[in-house]
């Protein structure tokens, strides 16, 4: 072994020597604040600097990240409170609905003016209800339509990203061509349940406003609600 290597080697242990004794006696500076104010380190400036005022930047720069992850909290919590009002105040809407045009209405106008959907769209099965012969344009879908999302209703959950041209031309007509991303949520009469009324359409111009990995808890919450209310306005037993 060469004597650069042994110095090298000791070096090693004397600086684990070091930061093991310091961690041990962590009033060290305190019975020394001479030695405390001597020490002088390199800055990145070229300049040294003492180790109390290296000290007082780290803890600067620890302070500004906690300030900045505490301004990303509170407005985490800002916006997650308004979302919660502005969910409230449509669930209530809904369930105060007096018709199947009323629910449909308040769907598309709040969604657009409260959540800035681009597009909104209900689609049905028919249930043989007389409302629906009023409403042709929320089940006219043929079998080739519905076998697109079979694996949608299948499931049961609501999805989010981009779809497929057909999907696209099935739901939003002449505005397919504007849709960048969209959510589908499955109108499941309740989590026991197969029974499908359904599916609600929210389409963005925004390719990255629904993502494949988004948190869909609101969306299943809609379709939780908007199932619950077309059971009530379309008698389906």
């Amino acid at each position: 072994m060469s004597s650069q290597t042994k110095t090298q080697n000791t070096d090693e242990l004397l600086e684990r020597d070091v930061i093991k004794f310091l961690e041990t006696h962590i009033d060290f500076f305190e019975r020394h604040p001479d030695l405390l104010s001597s020490l002088r380190l390199p800055h990145n400036s070229g300049q040294a600097i003492s180790l109390i005022e290296k000290q007082v930047s780290v803890l600067r720069e620890q302070n500004t990240s906690l300030n900045k992850r505490l301004e990303t909290l509170t407005e985490n919590a800002k916006a997650n409170e308004n979302l919660n009002e502005r969910i409230n105040s449509l669930t209530l809407c809904l369930l105060n609905a007096d018709s199947l045009d009323a629910v449909v209405n308040i769907i598309e106008k709040r969604l657009s003016d409260d959540f800035n959907a681009d597009a909104v769209v209900i689609r049905l099965f028919n249930t043989g209800h007389p409302t629906m012969l009023a409403h042709p344009e929320l089940i006219d879908w043929d079998e080739p339509a519905l076998g697109a999302f079979e694996k949608i209703i299948v499931g049961r959950k609501p999805i989010c990203g981009s779809l497929k041209p057909g999907q696209l031309d099935s739901l939003f007509n002449d505005d397919a061509g504007t849709i960048g991303s969209a959510a589908l949520i499955p109108l499941v009469e309740s989590n026991q349940s197969t029974k499908c009324y359904g599916m609600l359409a929210i389409g963005s111009q925004d390719h990255m406003r629904f993502r494949s990995d988004m948190g869909t808890m609101f969306l299943k919450h809609l379709g939780d609600v908007l199932a619950c209310v077309l059971r009530s306005h379309l008698d389906i037993k």
